[in-house]
């Protein structure tokens, strides 16, 4: 696909694929960049900068035609059209990463890889069947956390570039919801305390740990109001890297299940609401901001951590609205009905043993 258009006229054949490549980005420029999160500017510099850069190109008609194939009646064109570009997003991505892609356009980087997670989430690629033939949720197949980790260490390379580039994206990068979020929920430090108690490490999975209501009390005190913090990884004293890591996770989930409407009496969130588009933002930015050793926990199936999954995508599917945040509907789904079986066997086998 040329650099300069989504179109060719290089024979009948590619003229019926690039009718493709242009309805994929007609579709992107006036649906689906609608949909997305962060502002209108972003994606409108996507589609301009699409022209200089093929791989982001390739990420923005991939998109599309996940969105289109999300939409009824569910071509199965569409399918193929996204598998087909994320290919060519991704080998176009790796060459340029290798050329030093963040120093010559920080934003091509940044938009790119803002694409690809949102293809990520759309995967529902997860499931393998075990030696029983029973299909269960394979991590070995689910990659989100650890693309996104990947993703994040590159970025966190080029932040000596970004304080000098210009650039359209970085501005949103910076500001993280996570402070608007919290000045919202007003978690107190007993209730925090409560939810660290309940998810601990040390404790053994139990079937409550999977279905008791996450009940929080507010503090308009700011000496009671739990801190969270969305630059500073919070450092707890006496722990090993592995439970951190698993503090640090939770504190992140403690903050989105506060707005889960059985949380609290009234919900903090309608349709309309802008904290709906923050809350939208800290669901999708979960992964990247998971690290140390969590995301080969993930891996290795550690039942702690996917208890932690299974909560998160549960809240994902009940507070983010499918029309509007379509990329995260099929697998918050999935994830919440998957996890749940799974952690229910995983309670057997651990009061039987």
């Amino acid at each position: 696909m040329p650099a300069v258009s989504p179109l060719s006229t290089s024979g009948a054949s590619d003229a019926v694929v690039n009718l493709l490549h242009f309805k994929l980005f007609h579709h992107f420029q006036t649906s689906t960049s609608q949909t997305l999160l962060f502002a209108p500017d972003v994606w409108n510099h996507a589609s301009q900068l699409g022209f200089q850069f093929e791989f982001l190109m390739n990420a923005v008609l991939c998109v599309a035609a996940r969105h289109l194939a999300f939409l009824p009646p569910r071509d199965p064109t569409y399918p193929t059209a996204a598998a087909s570009h994320l290919f060519r997003a991704l080998s176009g991505f790796r060459l340029a990463l290798s050329d030093d892609l963040t120093s010559s356009c920080l934003d091509a980087f940044i938009l790119t890889s803002l694409l690809l997670q949102f293809d990520i989430w759309c995967s529902t690629d997860l499931l393998s069947p075990s030696a029983q033939g029973v299909v269960s949720y394979d991590p070995q197949k689910d990659q989100i956390f650890t693309f996104c980790s990947s993703l994040k260490q590159v970025f966190l390379r080029s932040i000596p570039v970004s304080s000098v580039q210009a650039s359209v994206c970085m501005p949103y990068i910076r500001c993280s919801p996570m402070g608007t979020l919290a000045q919202a929920a007003q978690i107190s430090n007993d209730t925090a305390a409560a939810f660290q108690e309940l998810f601990s490490y040390c404790r053994p999975l139990a079937p409550e740990m999977l279905s008791k209501p996450f009940l929080y009390s507010q503090s308009t005190n700011e000496a009671d109001m739990h801190a969270f913090s969305p630059r500073v990884p919070k450092t707890h004293d006496g722990l090993d890297p592995i439970e951190e890591s698993y503090v640090s996770v939770l504190d992140c989930l403690c903050l989105i299940m506060a707005f889960l409407p059985e949380s609290r009496p009234e919900s903090l969130i309608e349709d309309k609401s802008p904290l709906l588009e923050s809350l939208a933002i800290f669901i999708f930015s979960f992964p990247v901001m998971c690290r140390g050793p969590f995301t080969s926990m993930i891996q290795q199936s550690d039942p702690h951590v996917l208890l932690l999954l299974y909560h998160f995508y549960r809240a994902a599917r009940i507070l983010l609205p499918s029309g509007r945040y379509w990329w995260a509907y099929n697998r918050a789904i999935l994830m919440e009905t998957t996890l749940k079986e799974w952690l229910d066997k995983e309670c057997i086998q651990q009061a039987g043993a």
